[in-house]
């Protein structure tokens, strides 16, 4: 697969920059191609950039969990994380590898953010889907309890009255 970023100069010159996927997934050249020189004007004004969407999978996820400086974006990491096509692997890295605690958190966190938006919804509810999740994480009570300053008010609000029923 190919990843690129495309950066558009004031000129009007549109650039795609070719990246590897671990490049585009956090980000590693980004701010090295918002600064680069124009090939048609020869100056450094970026416009506009688009990055690439990768597909965040289980070695991407781990390298991340365990490189401080490694993000998916940089803030909101548990919004990225938060899709319901990843939770299966989101729950085999907490449970069966070792990644920081500051990544832990921030997996926690992207559970909680699928359960409010399957709450907070105008759409029907998923309480298949919230029930399970409540049920996982009720599995990993210090996970939940270290990851607590982690979570934004909001969620929290919604989240944990519900981990605190029977």
């Amino acid at each position: 697969m190919k990843y690129e970023y495309n950066r558009r100069c004031e000129c009007g010159h549109t650039e795609a920059i070719e990246v590897t996927r671990k490049e585009a997934c956090f980000n590693l050249k980004g701010h090295e191609i918002w600064r680069k020189k124009c090939p048609k004007c020869g100056k450094s004004n970026s416009k506009s950039m688009s990055a690439p969407f990768v597909e965040i999978e289980k070695d991407l996820l781990l390298e991340w969990g365990n490189n401080e400086n490694y993000r998916f974006l940089d803030q909101d990491e548990d919004l990225i994380l938060a899709r319901e096509s990843y939770i299966d692997l989101i729950l085999d890295v907490l449970d069966n590898h070792q990644i920081l605690q500051n990544k832990r958190n921030i997996l926690i966190g992207a559970l909680c953010v699928i359960i409010f938006d399957n709450v907070e919804t105008d759409d029907k509810p998923n309480q298949d889907l919230i029930d399970r999740l409540i049920k996982e994480l009720k599995k990993r009570p210090d996970d939940v309890k270290n990851a607590e300053s982690w979570i934004s008010d909001y969620i929290a609000e919604v989240v944990f009255p519900m981990l605190k029923e029977s």
